[in-house]
């Protein structure tokens, strides 16, 4: 007890201050921060070191897996490579109009490269410009070189899964020949055709005719379509808006894009029953264009992918940095033709000055488009050698004018008080007119001559060129081109017989020995003996000078640079010929393994 009280006496004796309890507070907190600064920030000092040696490791990490990944692409890309695959669109902008898909009618460009995407024919040319089989198998000639038999390859098909058969060539056939059709494939009345078998036609001509094979290149339409059809309703048909094909795409639809129907739309698919294997492409627009200004746009905006209508120097910077082009030269010929019974152009004197005063070389140069020099009424290639033109001599020309009488007098040739001056039309042209400069000024300055230029546009159907210049011959000298084709024969243009209303010898060139090669050449079947015949031929022509050739056009295809069209190195005989190939152009790439 008096331990307890004792304690409590001890404890009841302590004064509390608070001076010494802040100083051991402050001690307790030293302390504390002590304790915390060398067990808790030293720590963390560690942790930051550890962080900082991860974070390097990560680096490394990243680095290993960046150079595994080039490595990788390297070692990738030595067995790969880009190709194009299958798939995609091809987008196209032609000139119309675009009134019937029938191919029997197609006019215009656009009627016929729609023909020719979605109609195949017996015959072809191929991408050398030599003509070969399409829906033919081959053809046997007789002896007398009269009579031509087709055979057809086996299991051909329209777009719709029906047989084609020799059946719809006979059919084909007999609606050329009809004239209340009104085909503008025309020369089939005269020739004589009967089925020989189930897969074979027979041709019987009424006279030996080498390229006979060119004539061949017509595109076959279905019998099963068309055969209940009046001849002169077959135009209006419904088969003209959609038809059944043959050929590498089918129809899906044809839209008009304006009310008046002047730009449309044509949309093509890939034709999985085309003999020829199903095309790159899943799809293939035809736009057509009233007019080049429209086709122009289109390229700005990239509405299409393509164009054969304009020509690519003429194109503005922004097009030519978007889109590339390869010039391929056409089987035509763009000549300067005399009227050789004209007032003036009868004398072949004057017709041999007036081509003697033109320098052809200078005038292709003056021309934006591209060219080949054109030294006859025939191709070179055709020949195998090129053939000699009158060349360039004023000189001689004026002595041949003076010889026949046309003195200078006041400026201007005159005799016997009559002014020489003649009558130039050239169809609205950019390098035509140009063209026609280039010779009445070239005629006026050298030759003292007076030219009339008269413009004429063929698609203004007030003027009617064929009514009122070319079947009456309307004129002194007409600015024209001759489409030539994949054969020499040249019969059409120059033989005296076809110096009539309807004919196609615009000039009235009329000489017995010309007509006479003209008429062997295309009645010969060895190669050697026609080039003889029709060099011959280029040689009188040359002498009779009833035209002047001046040049061969080529054509511009135009393209977005990143697809696969048509090969530069590829022959083309007329424009549509562009689609030799078409099966194989794409617009898509994906990568493939590279061929050990």
């Amino acid at each position: 007890m008096s331990s307890d009280k004792s304690s409590w006496n001890r404890f009841a004796r302590l004064k509390v201050s608070r001076k010494g309890v802040n100083k051991r507070l402050r001690k307790i907190e030293k302390g504390g921060l002590r304790h915390a600064h060398k067990f808790v920030m030293s720590r963390l000092d560690r942790l930051a070191n550890v962080r900082r040696r991860v974070s390097i490791w990560v680096v490394l990490v990243l680095v290993m897996i960046g150079v595994s990944a080039v490595q990788w692409h390297i070692s990738r890309s030595s067995f790969t490579t880009m190709t194009y695959a299958s798939g995609g669109s091809y987008s196209e902008g032609v000139l119309g109009p675009l009134e019937n898909l029938n191919p029997i009618f197609a006019k215009t460009s656009a009627e016929k490269s729609a023909a020719k995407l979605l109609f195949s024919s017996l015959y072809r040319y191929d991408s050398t410009g030599n003509i070969k089989t399409d829906l033919a198998d081959g053809v046997k000639v007789n002896d007398k070189e009269t009579e031509y038999t087709v055979k057809l390859k086996k299991n051909l098909k329209w777009s719709d899964g029906h047989d084609l058969t020799i059946n719809d060539v006979i059919f084909t056939l007999k609606l050329l020949a009809n004239p209340e059709v009104g085909a503008e494939i025309s020369g089939w009345r005269s020739i004589k055709f009967e089925k020989v078998s189930e897969d074979s036609v027979k041709f019987i001509l009424p006279a030996s005719y080498s390229p006979f094979v060119h004539a061949l290149t017509f595109p076959i339409v279905p019998e099963h379509v068309l055969k209940d059809v009046k001849p002169s309703n077959l135009r209006e048909h419904n088969f003209s808006k959609a038809p059944i094909s043959s050929g590498p795409f089918a129809f899906r639809l044809l839209q008009n894009v304006t009310s008046d129907g002047s730009k449309k739309v044509l949309y093509l698919q890939s034709n999985i029953y085309y003999y020829g294997g199903t095309p790159k492409l899943d799809r293939f627009q035809l736009y057509v264009y009233p007019n080049q200004d429209d086709i122009v746009k289109s390229l700005r905006t990239r509405e299409i992918t393509g164009t054969p209508e304009l020509i690519y120097n003429d194109q503005p910077a922004e097009v030519k940095a978007m889109y590339a082009a390869e010039s391929h030269s056409l089987n035509n010929g763009v000549y300067a033709l005399f009227n050789n019974n004209s007032q003036f152009l009868q004398s072949k004197s004057v017709r041999q000055a007036l081509a003697l005063s033109v320098d052809t070389g200078k005038l292709r140069q003056s021309l934006s488009l591209s060219t080949e020099e054109l030294s006859g009424p025939i191709l070179n290639k055709f020949l195998g050698k090129a053939s000699q033109s009158l060349g360039y001599d004023t000189k001689k020309a004026k002595s041949l004018l003076d010889a026949e009488g046309w003195k200078v007098v006041d400026n201007a040739r005159q005799k016997e008080n009559v002014k020489l001056k003649l009558n130039m039309v050239v169809l609205k042209n950019n390098n035509y007119e140009k063209a026609a400069q280039y010779l009445s000024q070239a005629w006026r300055n050298e030759l003292n001559i007076e030219v009339d230029v008269k413009v004429i546009d063929p698609n203004d159907a007030s003027q009617n060129i064929l009514q009122t210049i070319l079947q009456p011959r309307n004129f002194d000298v007409l600015i024209y081109e001759l489409s030539l084709g994949g054969d020499p024969d040249v019969y059409a243009y120059w033989h005296s017989s076809q110096a009539i209303n309807n004919g196609l010898n615009f000039s009235n060139y009329n000489n017995a020995v010309a007509d006479d090669a003209l008429e062997s050449g295309r009645s010969k079947l060895s190669l050697k003996q026609r080039s003889d015949r029709y060099e011959k031929f280029a040689n009188t022509w040359k002498t009779d000078a009833p035209a002047i050739a001046l040049y061969q056009p080529k054509f511009d295809h135009i393209h977005i640079r990143s697809v696969k069209v048509l090969d530069e190195k590829t022959e083309v005989v007329n424009t549509v010929d562009r689609y030799v190939d078409v099966q194989y152009w794409a617009a898509e790439k994906q990568s493939v393994y590279k061929t050990p």
